[in-house]
């Protein structure tokens, strides 16, 4: 065999092993996890189903395709994810986001409709399609670009926005449509037109549900709690007295294909896949963080991209609409002992089996049990703490999350998310731009150089003024370097500027360009301009912008004490710096 036929067959099982990590941990499965991971899987299915059926209403689809879209999540995640606890399925979050991307597409009248069902399997196939793009382009680091303040805000604004969106089902009343600011004051409007059974239903499912978490916290509530509803229904006629069942739910397989639907939508489907991306991918990925660093592994966000795109492919392909990691069913699975994403496969067949043998006995499950079981949810995702916490230790993140989440609940979520990618953008550049440029002077003892401010008994090098750069150089904080370093020379009146760029990690044009248009207005004065500690790619960069060809290859130096003794020497033969 040739050397690279051998190299190739040593990259195919790295590239399969890279991008398909069953591959890797499948074959060295401990049978004895298998009974941990099957009762692992048997403890989330308890929670996932109720909560699937709960959030395909939320979606604006009927309840079956919750179950479509748990499946295709949890077969499909132990193949391309990197966590070896977290659960991928419906959420409320990414749900309530495809809602509000398909409403407007088909009106909100049609939500429930194929139509409904269609686009939001699209959404799911854009979303899907845009993770995968951003995976394969190593762009992982797009999790970290919603500051913790913004997200915060969002999941605070998506909570109480989500249990006022549910609130009309346990009264029993029409929904509203517009914000969620918009669907309170609309549900408040419609509180004479209560019904009194269905909110006996809602409250009592809700109350049921309340004391279970704090009494039972692990028995699988929700299940417990439609079962219950769904015996009242049936015992004492409730659909007469006009409460609201969920109705006909089919089983058997789910079909698999594109969803019928046109071109015409494919901006807002875009527009509506960036979101998912924005808001999914930051759950998914802090809970897949939180149980790594739990067990003591690591994993890789930008594999956790391509994970979460097949994922939401999946869904999409049968029917099914977005999907994300989420902490809670996680959490679950995690303290159930799920030691592999086995437990992901085994609980799929247990999704199967649901939806082959079991769906239609959620026929007489009533929406009001529905709705509380996404408000129980939600309740849990309620906490003031951040707002306090916020507010005492920076006031500006208090105020990017108070808008973050203000503007989910007044706004919209569209509407909210935008505004928080732009806080959070304003944020990144406000704070590059705040870049400190501070004067050095020498340490007679140990001959380095600090900071004047800091440290007493430096002594200025004599015509020399020597000025550090404590962060990156580039648009957002250019001229700032510019009108600070022309103050420090104007107060100094010195024949030398040294720049110090140890810590220029980050720099662009307008940095170089900056640099440039310094050292000709100092080089019209007389003033010497020069650098030190510049870093290989930052020098490459200001070489190609032109910047050496203006102060000189030599007047660039390894470090402040060569500067200082470089123009100690034009100044005069004997060199005072030692």
């Amino acid at each position: 065999m040739s050397t690279s036929a051998a190299t190739l067959g040593e990259a195919r099982p790295s590239l399969l092993r890279r991008y398909v990590p069953i591959v890797a941990w499948l074959p060295r499965y401990d049978r004895g996890w298998l009974v941990a991971d099957a009762l692992a899987g048997l403890s989330v299915w308890a929670l996932l189903v109720p909560q699937s059926l709960a959030y395909a209403t939320l979606v604006g689809v009927p309840v079956q395709y919750g179950l479509y879209a748990a499946f295709a999540g949890l077969l499909v995640y132990p193949f391309f994810g990197t966590s070896r606890q977290m659960v991928v399925g419906p959420s409320a979050t990414v749900g309530a986001v495809s809602f509000a991307v398909v409403a407007p597409i088909v009106g909100t009248s049609k939500m429930g409709t194929g139509a409904a069902v269609g686009y939001s399997a699209a959404l799911a196939l854009a979303a899907g399609a845009f993770y995968v793009a951003l995976g394969l382009l190593r762009m992982g680091w797009v999790s970290n670009f919603l500051s913790k303040a913004v997200m915060s805000g969002f999941i605070l604004g998506f909570a109480i926005g989500i249990i006022i969106d549910q609130s009309h089902k346990l009264l029993g009343v029409d929904s509203v449509s517009g914000s969620y600011a918009q669907e309170l004051w609309g549900t408040l409007k419609e509180l004479p037109d209560t019904s009194g059974f269905t909110l006996l239903v809602g409250a009592s499912s809700l109350g049921l549900l309340l004391a279970m978490r704090h009494r039972l916290p692990r028995w699988p509530r929700a299940l417990l709690v439609m079962a219950i509803a769904i015996i009242a229904v049936k015992a004492s006629d409730l659909t007469s007295h006009g409460v609201e069942v969920t109705g006909h739910v089919p089983t058997g397989f789910f079909s698999v294909g594109l969803p019928g639907v046109g071109w015409s939508q494919v901006t807002a489907l875009a527009v509506g896949a960036v979101s998912v991306a924005f808001v999914g991918f930051s759950e998914s990925l802090a809970s897949a963080r939180t149980m790594a660093q739990k067990h003591g592994y690591e994993i890789d966000p930008n594999q956790e991209l391509i994970a979460q795109g097949a994922c939401c492919g999946a869904s999409g392909f049968v029917g099914g609409f977005v999907v994300d990691g989420s902490l809670s069913k996680t959490s679950v699975a995690d303290a159930a002992g799920q030691r592999t994403q086995m437990a992901s496969v085994i609980n799929a067949g247990f999704i199967l089996l649901t939806m082959l043998i079991l769906a239609s006995l959620f026929e007489d499950l009533p929406s009001a049990t529905l709705g509380a079981v996404v408000i129980d949810a939600m309740l849990g995702l309620v906490s003031f703490e951040p707002l306090r916490r916020y507010y005492r230790v920076n006031r500006s993140d208090w105020v990017f999350f108070m808008a973050a989440g203000l503007g989910i609940l007044f706004f919209g979520i569209m509407e909210g998310i935008l505004t928080g990618v732009v806080l959070s953008l304003l944020l990144l550049i406000a704070r590059s731009s705040q870049t400190s440029i501070r004067r050095l002077a020498r340490d007679p003892k140990s001959g380095a150089f600090h900071y004047v401010g800091r440290h007493e008994g430096l002594e200025p090098i004599p015509g020399v003024l020597i000025a550090r750069i404590d962060g990156p150089l580039f648009f957002a904080d250019a001229d700032r370097f510019r009108t600070t370093l022309e103050s420090m020379v104007a107060e100094s009146g010195p024949s030398s500027v040294i720049v110090d760029a140890e810590a220029v990690h980050l720099t662009d044009t307008d940095g170089a360009d900056i640099l440039i248009q310094v050292a000709g207005e100092l080089r019209g004065r007389g003033i010497r301009l020069v650098l030190a500690s510049v870093h290989p790619p930052v020098l490459d960069l200001w070489r190609r912008a032109g910047l050496l060809g203006v102060i000189g290859a030599e007047a660039v130096f390894t470090n402040v004490l060569e500067a200082v003794r470089f123009l100690d020497a034009e100044a005069s033969p004997t060199p005072a710096v030692g």
